[in-house]
């Protein structure tokens, strides 16, 4: 905790505490909040501390990102991005001038955000089209959302894959195109992962908390390991999460009981995928793919499996939540959570479901009577939403209109933690915000006041830790971001545009703009 005092005055306080939902000012005493107030009350304190003139931007509680794989975004912080690619031959000619990194398999060309939706082929590239352009070298491309993989000739060679593995993609000779899919993918993705040094892990970690400090966040939610990624990832950050500059909450990606516990964590689950998602058409629907008549999706755990982890981990007392987006996978978990209440009705365990994107308002009551709390991604209707777009695509306009329905979840008294699913989307958590506000379904859209408690208090509150963080109230931990406008006053379509000026963790400044001078000359 820092031990320096610091006031902060001439500003907006939003402190999402209904004793004082206001202020203009604010006292911090060795790293937790001491004092609030309007009008000149500071000035008891500005001899006892370090003074910041805020120059009237506003301040809000520091955001809480509450689905962050940090390892992932870290890694693919030194990748290079496909996000831009509009049809094969832009994926080749950027493979010509691409980064390479050093492995234990030699040099490795990784590639990342890449959706197969937006090439104009409407298909994967193959490992011979990749061949045309690297052949010598490992090739690995994926998708953004992680769930499908494609590597080149040599690539597939070294990962070795078993021949009758599902999930391999072959062409109409039956020979493997180089594109991974489902379990294919997954067993692909821990290879790859698991050939990356630590050094290089630190060196994308170190890049990533500079970014994530910028954007005024000062806790997240780490899903690492399992079946996408690898349990290194977890270790990693186990191992270091006293040095990171913010809080960090480790969910372990596993449903090894006695893994987590002999590693002292409380916490367990995040993306254990129950079904797959929207993007690969792995999500798991009742009624077919609009673009794919034959496909509901696919549910990777039997309603055994998930009842025995869910189950093992509420009588544990641990935390935990798992992936499901499709209402195949949702009525699982719902199930499966409910028995496991049933079976420990007095356990401590905070149960949550991640994504929870196309939910039937039967399934939306049975969550909030069971008190789960719904983690969920704002920005993918920003960037998957409306018109013309991914949901409708692959969902048809009927239910593309029902996905993330934020509105309906909080009339019926859920609590939504708002997170990335980074780097899915960026860690932003204004463009969190933002795509809550301005759903494309007019019906879902959220208030300001609503859309920012995602990602303050409901954030705190999906953690345990709503009596420290998540608001700006006497005694609670330091945790501040400063902002150029106030997003509860600004038209809403220009949330996106709102600038982090400043992010204090545990009352130490991290990140001040240039706009906002320390010193309290004018006060004196």
């Amino acid at each position: 905790m820092h031990n320096k005092n610091l006031l902060l005055y001439n500003g907006k306080i939003i402190t999402l505490s209904e004793a004082r939902p206001a202020g203009e000012w604010v006292y911090i005493k060795k790293g937790m909040i001491e004092d609030i107030g309007i009008g000149e009350g500071y000035k008891a304190y500005i001899f006892d501390a370090e003074v910041i003139n805020l120059k009237g931007a506003t301040v809000v509680p520091g955001l809480i990102d509450s689905h962050v794989h940090l390892m992932e975004t870290a890694l693919n912080v030194l990748s290079n991005h496909l996000g831009d690619c509009g049809c094969i031959q832009d994926i080749l000619d950027l493979l010509k001038t691409a980064k390479e990194e050093k492995t234990e398999w030699g040099t490795m060309i990784h590639c990342i955000g890449l959706e197969e939706i937006n090439l104009h082929e409407k298909r994967m590239p193959t490992r011979w089209e990749l061949d045309q352009v690297v052949k010598n070298k490992l090739v690995w491309i994926s998708t953004v959302e992680y769930h499908v993989s494609v590597v080149n000739t040599l690539g597939f060679r070294l990962l070795n894959l078993p021949f009758n593995l599902p999930g391999i993609e072959r062409d109409e000779e039956g020979v493997p195109t180089g594109v991974l899919r489902g379990r294919a993918n997954f067993l692909a993705r821990k290879k790859l992962l698991g050939i990356t040094s630590d050094e290089t892990r630190g060196k994308g970690v170190r890049e990533v908390f500079k970014k994530i400090i910028a954007a005024g966040v000062t806790t997240i939610n780490a899903m690492e390991g399992g079946f996408l990624f690898h349990d290194r990832d977890a270790v990693y950050v186990h191992k270091n999460l006293k040095k990171f500059p913010i809080d960090v909450e480790l969910f372990f990606q596993t449903t090894d009981i006695n893994k987590v516990k002999k590693m002292h964590l409380k916490k367990i689950g995040g993306c254990i995928f129950v079904d797959g998602s929207f993007g690969s058409s792995t999500a798991a629907l009742e009624n077919p793919y609009t673009d794919n008549e034959e496909n509901k999706g696919t549910l990777f755990f039997t309603k055994e499996e998930i009842t025995t982890f869910a189950t093992e981990a509420v009588e544990n007392n641990l935390d935990v939540t798992v992936h499901a987006i499709g209402t195949r996978a949702l009525s699982l978990v719902l199930e499966a959570y409910k028995i496991a209440i049933r079976k420990n009705p007095n356990s401590t365990s905070i149960m949550r479901i991640e994504h929870f994107e196309l939910p039937t308002k039967e399934q939306i009551e049975t969550a909030v009577r069971l008190g789960i709390i719904l983690s969920m991604q704002p920005a993918y209707e920003y960037f998957w939403g409306g018109e013309g777009k991914m949901y409708q695509m692959r969902l048809g306009d009927l239910r593309r209109r029902n996905t993330n329905p934020f509105a309906t979840i909080i009339a019926n008294g859920g609590i939504i933690a708002g997170g990335s699913d980074s780097d899915v989307t960026p860690i932003n958590p204004l463009l969190g915000i933002h795509g809550a506000v301005n759903h494309p379904t007019i019906e879902e859209r959220v208030s300001p006041i609503e859309a920012l408690k995602m990602f303050t208090i409901n954030g705190a509150i999906a953690i345990g830790k709503e009596d420290i963080k998540g608001r700006i109230a006497k005694d609670y931990i330091a945790d501040l971001c400063l902002l150029d406008k106030n997003p509860l006053e600004i038209d809403v379509d220009k949330i996106k545009d709102i600038q982090v000026l400043g992010t204090i963790k545990n009352g130490e400044v991290l990140y001040l703009s240039e706009e906002i001078s320390a010193g309290g000359e004018e006060v004196c």
